[in-house]
């Protein structure tokens, strides 16, 4: 049997038995049917359903099945009309020996009310008249068929929209959480389209269809909702905080834009743990015009206003010591503390040790010249791929061993840049000069017709070099390892004074026990055999005793000199440890304090009247308390605690008890200066860090991020919980956010050219005047007369700067969004 399409566009047409017979007979000439308002299926359409209703072994003529071969058969059996197979009645079907169907009361298989006669659909109709046709299109029960495949079809639109509005929630969660990704991984904001594309055809995660908003200022205002929705959590809690201070520095990014990055430190009522988040990133030269005191100290201000925090619980302000920061007549410092008496300015410690390691360096006059060597030999290399080529194999013979070319990357070794401005840059570039300090000078051995290569080779190759190195040695990592103290996430004044301590003691250590020259000793032979220029001998030897004394002096005087100049305040805050407090039976148990607590009210309340009775107040909490830390604190404090065996002082640990909600109904005014101290920063590697997430962001390849974008990535990056955790907290709110912050509904399109004609014909009658919801205007045309305003503008700038005119044509397609 054969089924064949008639009357439907060639390209549509179907067989849909493969071993079925062709329909013969005389061609009728009938063109093929065009869809009309009747019809309520396509050619494809038709033939599935055919394909579903009847058996394909049978001989079925439709209009659709008939035309593409040419099937014309008089059907001379029977009185039924091949002619009678047109666009009209799509719905006709014949079967041969049949007789005729109709396929959508067929479909729904529909009967006579009252007879349950099922002509046309159960059973065929035999009466082959034109009127029957007629009669049987306009009756009601085809009527109803088709009325019942009509809803049908509305419900399929039903069940998308239906189905849609379910997914909406998901499916922005979905793309909100693969934004959130971008921004986590450092990844450019234009790859969210690609990616969502990437997970709709590869992940196969159909709903993402259902996602359009796609443009520019949708996904830029994703990214930014995401960021403000970081950064507003973590505002309310700051805002909960009675005090809270504040870590800054500048920096500079690719695009030579100086920022003022800006991190906050408070006591969180809701973890009941010190913690430290970003809070801003600013261009400082936007609206002034040099980064002076003032204009730093305004953007702050600004900031503090913007997130409605108090600038009178601001009371903890630390930076990298910078006469701009710490002036004492218009140093910012100075001039917060015209808005807030209570503000305590800190010299970070991590700048401080810096200097200290810098002071000495300069006033040894042979660890300076050391210093210069190492990065002249850094630069001698680093600048020449032939140089460092040579110098890897000269490593890599001198080991005897055969590598691949991954493992020779891993073996060799690279010399490290002495910078002054990067911590512990010095004690990384000695680490590498010492460990390939042979193969250093077999490689420039070799290069003795480059002047640079021999003038290194005769600085390096002596004793005093050497052992200036072994000296450096054992000493840096000393002063590495109180940095890497100091640069902690958390780090309370208590920990300084005990960690500086023991420092100096090492240090000291090594002066007397002359560590360094010990193992040079040892080794003298090994170098000697390598060349005869290094020879242990008395005149050197004395020289490096002197060396060891002389730097070893000098560093713990600088680091004195640093650290010893402490204000009186921070060292008032001693009380707070309770191992210092004396047992109620000691003489200097009464008097203990006194002056302590005398220092911290005259800060704290300085002024008359009021403030005279809250100073009373403290001194009577603080003679409760000394009863309290000698009968209940310090017998009920781990003993791990007490030895210091463990990163937590006594100090911190006894901070964190005041702050419990009980103790600050008892002793309020302790609780509140606890709060103050946890909240004292201290080290300013925040900042540092922040600078350097800043230029991982901003690229060459995105030079061109806004400053409130660069924030908004800043904040999920460094603020944001790890991809994973975020879901339930961070992409649930800001979906929500974004979703509330305007009406997202698409506006109808118009054409450019109905466009103009308004713009052209503003008095027409038929002038139509069309007004929206502001929050879902798009971008208005740019005006004939904007553009010739814009022209006017650059032949001006043109003309005032001297510049070439045919460079300078003004053109729309020179404009790019930012990232």
């Amino acid at each position: 049997m054969v089924l064949v399409l008639v009357g439907g566009k060639s390209d549509c047409s179907t067989t849909l038995d493969s071993e079925s017979s062709l329909c013969s007979g005389s061609s009728y000439g009938n063109p093929a049917p065009s869809l009309n308002s009747t019809q309520l299926w396509s050619p494809e359409q038709c033939v599935k359903n055919i394909q579903d209703l009847f058996d394909s072994d049978k001989t079925i003529h439709s209009c659709y099945l008939c035309s593409k071969k040419g099937c014309t058969n008089t059907c001379t059996k029977s009185k039924f009309q091949h002619a009678w197979l047109s666009a009209k009645n799509w719905w006709l079907l014949y079967i041969e020996n049949e007789g005729m169907y109709c396929i959508v009361c067929k479909k729904h298989n529909m009967k006579h009310p009252n007879n349950q006669r099922e002509t046309f659909s159960g059973t065929p109709s035999v009466r082959f008249k034109v009127d029957a046709l007629n009669t049987h299109s306009k009756c009601k029960l085809h009527s109803a068929a088709i009325e019942s495949e009509m809803l049908q079809e509305v419900s399929y639109f039903h069940q998308e929209v239906t189905k849609k509005r379910e997914v909406e929630s998901s499916v922005l969660q979905m793309v909100f959480s693969s934004a959130y990704f971008l921004m986590k991984e450092f990844i450019a904001n234009k790859k969210l389209l690609p990616l969502l594309d990437f997970m709709q055809k590869t992940c196969d995660v159909e709903a993402l269809r259902y996602f359009n908003h796609r443009s520019a200022r949708c996904q830029m205002e994703i990214f930014s909702t995401i960021g403000q929705t970081v950064k507003k959590e973590i505002i309310k809690k700051a805002q909960k905080a009675q005090a809270f201070g504040l870590m800054t520095d500048e920096a500079t990014d690719i695009s030579v834009t100086e920022n003022l990055v800006t991190y906050i430190q408070f006591y969180c009522q809701d973890t009941g743990k010190v913690e430290t988040f970003f809070l801003s990133c600013q261009d400082v030269l936007k609206k002034h015009r040099s980064a002076n005191s003032e204009a730093i100290t305004s953007l702050i201000l600004e900031e503090l206003k913007n997130c409605e925090l108090d600038t009178k619980k601001l009371t903890g302000l630390v930076t990298d010591g910078a006469s701009v920061m710490v002036g004492k007549r218009s140093g910012v410092a100075t001039r917060l503390k015209e808005e807030n008496p209570l503000l305590i300015n800190i010299h970070c410690i991590c700048h401080r040790l810096a200097l200290s390691c810098t002071d000495t360096n300069e006033s040894i006059k042979y660890i300076k010249t050391v210093e210069t060597i190492l990065r002249q030999l850094w630069q001698f290399f680093e600048n020449s791929p032939k140089r460092m080529a040579a110098y890897l194999k000269v490593q890599t013979d001198m080991k005897n061993i055969m590598l691949g070319e991954e493992a020779k990357k891993s073996v060799g070794k690279r010399l490290k840049k002495a910078c002054r401005t990067r911590w512990l840059s010095f004690q990384a570039a000695v680490d590498a000069i010492v460990s390939d300090y042979e193969s250093v000078l077999q490689t420039l051995s070799q290069m003795d017709d480059d002047a640079t290569a021999c003038g290194l080779l005769k600085k390096m190759r002596s004793f005093q070099f050497l052992g200036a190195l072994y000296i450096l040695k054992d000493i840096l990592p000393i002063l590495a390892q109180l940095s890497k103290y100091f640069q902690k996430d958390v780090i309370s004044f208590s920990a300084i004074n005990p960690a500086v301590k023991m420092t100096k003691d090492k240090i000291k250590e090594i002066q007397e026990t002359e560590e360094p020259l010990e193992k040079l000793k040892v080794d003298a032979d090994s170098f000697t055999n390598m060349c005869g220029d290094i020879k242990w001998n008395v005149r050197d030897s004395e020289y490096l005793h002197k060396l060891l004394t002389n730097y070893t002096n000098a560093l713990i005087e600088n680091i004195d000199a640093r650290f010893n100049d402490s204000m009186k305040l921070l060292s008032a805050f001693q009380i707070l440890d309770p191992t210092l407090v004396p047992l109620p039976d000691d003489i200097g148990f009464k008097e203990y304090g006194k002056q302590a607590i005398l220092v911290i009210a005259k800060h704290f309340y300085p002024k008359e009247g009021k403030d005279e009775v809250e100073t009373d107040k403290l001194k009577i909490e603080w003679e409760k308390m000394k009863y309290y830390v000698a009968e209940v604190v310090l017998p009920n404090m781990p003993d791990e605690v007490k030895s210091n065996c463990t990163s937590t002082t006594p100090t911190d640990w006894f901070i964190d008890h005041l702050l419990k909600p009980q103790m600050k109904h008892f002793y309020p005014q302790l609780a509140y200066i606890a709060e103050v101290v946890s909240a004292l920063p201290v080290s300013n590697a925040w900042p540092e860090r922040g600078a350097s997430t800043l230029k991982t962001i901003k690229t060459k390849q995105r030079n061109r991020l806004s400053q409130s974008m660069l924030e908004c990535l800043m904040q999920v990056s460094i603020n944001g919980p790890p991809c994973e955790e975020a879901e339930d907290t961070i992409i649930k709110e800001s979906v929500n956010v974004w979703c509330a912050s305007r009406n997202r509904r698409r506006l109808p399109k118009k054409s450019s050219n109905d466009n103009l004609a308004h713009l052209t014909e503003p008095n027409s009658e038929s002038d139509v005047t069309y007004t929206s919801e502001i929050g879902v205007q798009t971008n208005p045309v740019i005006l004939a007369d904007n553009i010739s305003d814009l022209k006017n503008q650059v032949q001006y700038a043109v003309k005032m700067l001297n510049l070439d005119a045919s460079a300078c044509n003004y053109s729309d397609s020179n404009s790019s969004d930012e990232d």
